[in-house]
């Protein structure tokens, strides 16, 4: 279930962005890269990658970091680099199990909740778009769904 833009999930989506946004020139000089790396393309991405993991070992380690600046920007900087390469556009959809209310913007981690926003086509539906967190993910992962070996690239974002 998704709000209006002016409802209480499109009220917090536009506030993370614009914290987000707010921040980028501090996060990329915490990154130890100069904001001229931070451009918004394909190779930017391969070296968030290559920051993300050097920072991480591990899924469990990013459900744990997931409210660190470093990640929430990495978060929005992924989100962002589709927005402005693809034209795609942010979204939050936020669901939960059946009769519990829905969770705010990035709460505490709940198995079966979704608190995090994603990207993808103006007029898409819920649960069409890519969420940049659950990206970051499945940079870990050694098999997919399906038990298959796979290799997760930040910049398949952009595929």
């Amino acid at each position: 279930m998704s709000d209006q833009p002016g409802g209480r999930t499109g009220r917090q989506l536009q506030a993370w962005l614009a914290e987000r946004a707010d921040g980028f020139g501090a996060w990329a000089k915490q990154t130890g890269h100069s904001s001229e790396r931070w451009d918004f393309t394909p190779d930017s991405l391969d070296v968030l990658e290559a920051l993300v993991r050097s920072r991480y070992g591990s899924e469990a380690d990013i459900h744990a970091g997931r409210m660190d600046p470093f990640l929430q920007g990495a978060i929005w900087y992924i989100g962002e680099t589709a927005c402005r390469t693809k034209g795609l556009v942010w979204h939050y959809w936020p669901f939960a199990p059946r009769r519990a209310q829905l969770p705010d913007l990035f709460t505490e981690p709940d198995a079966g909740f979704i608190d995090t926003p994603s990207v993808a086509k103006a007029r898409a539906r819920e649960g069409q778009g890519t969420d940049p967190l659950g990206l970051v993910l499945t940079l870990f992962w050694e098999k997919d769904d399906a038990d298959r070996p796979t290799s997760t690239r930040l910049r398949d974002i952009l595929n």
